[in-house]
C-alpha cells in the first residue's frame, strides 16, 4: 500500500473576496438611502415654499380686489355731478380699509386719495391715487406692497470697528 500524499488545491475564490464584495453592497446601499434622504428633505422644502407662495398669492389677490372696488367707487364719485363731496365721503365707506382723502388744492379740486388695504399680518397694500374733481379723472401714483409696523432689530451683531470702548 503506497500511501500517497495528496496536495490540498488552493481555492478558486479566496475568502477576502466575499468580504469585499458584500463592504461594497453596503456602501451602494448607504449611498442611495443618503440620496433619497436629501432628495426627500428638497422636495419638503420645496412644498412649504410653495404652499407659503400660494397663501401670498391668495391673500394679495384678495387685496387687490378690494384696491379694484376702491377704484370702481373714486370712478363713480368722479362721474357723479358733484364729484367733491362725493370724493370726501369715501374716507369712511370701505370697512376694513384705512382710506385717507386730502385737497392738494384750494383752488383746483385735486384730491389725494390713500388706501392701506391689509394683505396679511406683516404686509399691506398701499394705494395712492390722485383724482381730479374738475376734469373727471384719476391716476394711480402708488400701488405696492407695504410693511404693516416698522422693523425693529432683534439682535446685534458685533461688526469690526462698531464696538468701541472706554479703552481705545
Amino acid at each position: 500500500v503506497t500511501m500517497q500524499r495528496t496536495k490540498k488545491r488552493p481555492d478558486s475564490m479566496p475568502g477576502f473576496q466575499i468580504g469585499t464584495s458584500y463592504l461594497l453592497v453596503i456602501f451602494i446601499i448607504l449611498c442611495l438611502v443618503t440620496f433619497a434622504a436629501l432628495a426627500l428633505s428638497g422636495a419638503l422644502r420645496d412644498q412649504s415654499y410653495s404652499q407659503a407662495l400660494a397663501k401670498h398669492q391668495t391673500e394679495y389677490a384678495a387685496a387687490g380686489t378690494q384696491a379694484s372696488a376702491l377704484l370702481a367707487q373714486i370712478d363713480e364719485a368722479l362721474e357723479s355731478e358733484t364729484p367733491e363731496p362725493a370724493l370726501e365721503a369715501l374716507a369712511g365707506t370701505v370697512p376694513a380699509i384705512s382710506v385717507s382723502v386730502e385737497r392738494q388744492n384750494a383752488e383746483r379740486p385735486v384730491f389725494e386719495i390713500t388706501a392701506l388695504i391689509p394683505v396679511s399680518d406683516s404686509q399691506n397694500l398701499q394705494l395712492t391715487v390722485s383724482a381730479d374733481a374738475a376734469s373727471h379723472t384719476r391716476r394711480i401714483t402708488a400701488w405696492r406692497e407695504t410693511a404693516a409696523s416698522g422693523w425693529e432689530e432683534k439682535t446685534t451683531l458685533p461688526v469690526l470697528g462698531s464696538d468701541r470702548t472706554a479703552t481705545d
